[in-house]
């Protein structure tokens, strides 16, 4: 969906529980009510699949304001300190086709660190690092890493704030408005965000995204259905591992596959989970590749290599057959 602003992700997702009747709804990638753009949703049986959506690429269209902090990072928050560029650095700019503020944007793909914002949703201690923040009570976030990947800037005017568009590409968990705040603080004079849109999550792009009421007059005319994807779509980046027969039938069956049988099919030296680091059903393992079960055209299942044993077996972690 495309979110629109002043909705939380929840009360998306609460929306079209109401228009479905269906309980088990989902989102990926969560997006502050002040953001706008794509919001994947899982729908029933399809929530199983959300896991694999989390570690997909992110692209934002933003806005950035110069010449004051905000105290959420965006447009919502108490401004404080900072200061505009006077008439004789604009005029420098102007003359440089804004060349200082470009570079500030041209450093940014890489890998960093990150402190998420004190309103934000990370949880501590059970409760979301915002519901301390509104009450005044301190807490410590700790840094984590982030890449971005790609930003360039589309966009830049001076009057009546100096303002810059700019597209940014990056991993999960990048606060976008930290980032703002960032180049406020190396500009010296101070930033946040105005406006934040996100275009593409993975394979999802805004010009594929319906909108709230798209979505409501569906429901009235009785043709929601037909705005849902395949729920493959969710694992379509994972590759494929063909299955015999046989084979498919002990995956369904649960049983356990020699990696052996399938040299040449997979790489089964792709950083195997071994025996003592065995998931739970709600964790990630990002460095074991997943792989696409699939018998001709049907998605069996989704397996990872793991070392048990003397050569190493193939493991279940969702068995989709019956979707």
């Amino acid at each position: 969906m495309d979110k629109p602003e002043g909705m939380s992700s929840f009360q998306v997702v609460a929306m079209l529980r109401r228009m479905t009747g269906v309980k088990k709804i989902g989102h990926s990638g969560t997006l502050d009510p002040f953001a706008t753009g794509v919001l994947p949703l899982c729908v029933g049986k399809s929530t199983r699949l959300l896991r694999y959506l989390e570690n997909d690429t992110k692209e934002y269209l933003c806005t950035v304001r110069f010449g004051s902090y905000s105290k959420t990072q965006d447009s919502e928050g108490e401004l404080y300190g900072g200061r505009m560029p006077d008439e004789d650095e604009l005029a420098e700019m102007r003359k440089s086709d804004y060349s200082s503020i470009r570079k500030l944007f041209e450093e940014l793909p890489g890998i960093l660190e990150q402190t998420p914002p004190a309103y934000s949703a990370v949880k501590i201690a059970g409760k979301k690092a915002y519901e301390y923040a509104r009450k005044g009570i301190p807490v410590e976030l700790k840094p984590r890493t982030v890449r971005i990947f790609d930003c360039r800037v589309t966009g830049i005017v001076a009057e009546p704030y100096l303002e810059v568009e700019f597209l940014i590409s990056c991993s999960k968990g990048t606060y976008i408005r930290t980032i703002c705040e960032d180049l406020g603080r190396k500009s010296e004079f101070g930033a946040y965000a105005v406006r934040l849109r996100r275009t593409r999550c993975g394979v999802f792009d805004i010009r594929d995204a319906h909108t709230t009421e798209e979505v409501a007059r569906a429901n009235e005319e009785g043709t929601l259905g037909m705005l849902f994807l395949d729920e493959e779509i969710c694992v379509r980046h994972l590759p494929i591992l063909e299955l015999t027969e046989n084979e498919a039938e002990h995956v369904r069956n649960g049983r356990q596959i020699p990696l052996t049988e399938f040299e040449g099919r997979m790489n089964v030296s792709d950083s195997p989970i071994s025996d003592d680091e065995e998931k739970t059903d709600d964790s990630t393992d990002e460095k074991t590749t997943r792989y696409r079960a699939v018998i001709g055209n049907r998605l069996i299942a989704i397996v990872y290599p793991s070392s048990v044993g003397d050569n190493g077996v193939l493991r279940i972690e969702r068995m989709l057959d019956a979707i």
